[in-house]
């Protein structure tokens, strides 16, 4: 690509943020992907994760808060501040997103996960970009896996997806491969649907290689997201390694409820060799230096664990969303990563598994997954920004020529 000649210069970027971190990460991700490559790029990100503060951003990244909300069911949604109504919260944030469209009038805007938005609120925004500034090209952002199928299909059949998918996006990216999960097929996308999507690849700020493993450190490390739900999985990965007398880290994420990080840190106070760190906002240099890692199945830690080639145990969420231990069983059946369901007697488990997983010590070094997300959701990018110059230079008005009299 000849960045010298970019068509983009103005990307709108919306993430819902309901729960965890994903989101969030994948979105700064793109963000600072695209600006370290565009020069002249401006790029706002509408978030609603109330730790977004907490992440250093580059200089010609504006964040815009959103009131956030927290998931607590299938499609339920309440407020973070019990003063604010979930009604309110939601035109609220829709009044915010309007507002800055209207202003910032993207070349591109880009949504993340959620095709209309929390609770619809995208909506009202699709309608203000098609009236004031009908040149923006509506692109969406789907990760390799959403649900299952039956859920995805339900849920989207209720909730006019469908139609909002065939008649308000110019794009759809899949950050995944079709030859793993192929998304028109298992959540039953039309032929007019199906022409729009580009499986992008795995979107991965890390790329195979990138740490040759030679200053590994002979400890277990926990990470769990931003930790709203981690604390079953955390204090497994303590007692475990406990059991194996290995060191251990675990990181409780800054969502986890002080009552949970009260318990882990007394766990971890019976255990010579424990340690317990709130927050990281980068953890791969932790990542990359552990023996072995147990996470959640979360999107950007597997992406991220298997570029840097770090042996890896997956306790993935299973409730609200099945997402999780998708992606875990596909991973797992490429022979990248092990699998342990939450449930009776995890600590157990995951004690025997890691046993399994420090003698093996084998880590597919071979390319299993496409990590060049970041470079293809930029390609995409581009060309819309290019779409975008056009229809304004189609539909500029024309310089009158005439001379005054």
């Amino acid at each position: 690509m000849n960045r010298s000649t970019s068509n983009l210069r103005r990307v709108l970027l919306y993430s819902h943020d309901t729960y965890g971190l994903g989101h969030l990460r994948r979105n700064l991700a793109i963000a600072e992907h695209l600006l370290a490559g565009h020069p002249h790029l401006q790029v706002v990100l509408m978030t609603g994760s109330s730790v977004a503060d907490r992440f250093s951003t580059p200089p010609r990244l504006k964040i815009v808060q959103l009131p956030p909300v927290i998931k607590v069911g299938d499609e339920d949604y309440q407020s973070r501040d019990p003063r604010w109504s979930t009604d309110l919260v939601r035109r609220s944030r829709s009044a915010i997103m309007k507002d800055t469209a209207r202003r910032f009038q993207p070349d591109v805007f880009l949504v993340d996960h959620a095709p209309q938005g929390m609770k619809k609120e995208l909506l009202p925004v699709f309608e203000v970009l098609r009236s004031r500034s009908p040149a923006t090209r509506i692109v969406l952002g789907l990760r390799d896996v959403i649900d299952t199928p039956e859920t995805v299909r339900d849920n989207w059949a209720q909730a006019g997806v469908y139609e909002t998918l065939e008649q308000v996006y110019d794009r759809i990216l899949v950050y995944g491969s079709a030859e793993l999960f192929d998304v028109a097929s298992h959540y039953g996308l039309s032929d007019a649907i199906t022409a729009k999507l580009t499986y992008c690849g795995y979107a991965s700020r890390h790329r195979y290689g990138t740490s040759a493993r030679d200053d590994v450190e002979d400890f277990v490390l926990g990470i769990a997201g931003g930790g709203g739900d981690g604390a079953e999985v955390l204090s497994a990965t303590l007692s475990a390694s406990a059991a194996l007398a290995r060191r251990c880290v675990v990181t409780t994420g800054p969502l986890m409820s002080e009552p949970d990080r009260q318990a882990l840190t007394l766990q971890a106070a019976s255990h010579p060799h424990a340690r317990i760190v709130e927050f990281v906002t980068d953890p791969s240099e932790m990542m990359s230096r552990a023996r072995v890692v147990v996470t959640m199945g979360g999107y950007n830690s597997l992406c991220e664990l298997i570029a840097l080639g770090t042996p890896t145990v997956v306790i993935p969420r299973v409730h609200p969303r099945r997402e999780q231990a998708i992606r875990a069983q596909i991973f797992a059946q490429l022979g990248i990563v092990a699998v342990e369901l939450p449930g009776d007697d995890l600590a157990t488990r995951l004690r025997e598994t890691l046993a399994r997983v420090i003698d093996s010590e084998k880590v597919s070094s071979s390319p299993v997954l496409d990590l060049g997300g970041l470079d293809n959701i930029e390609i995409a990018l581009e060309s819309e920004a290019g779409a975008s110059r056009r229809h304004a230079n189609a539909h500029r008005a024309p310089r009158s020529t005439s001379k005054a009299s």
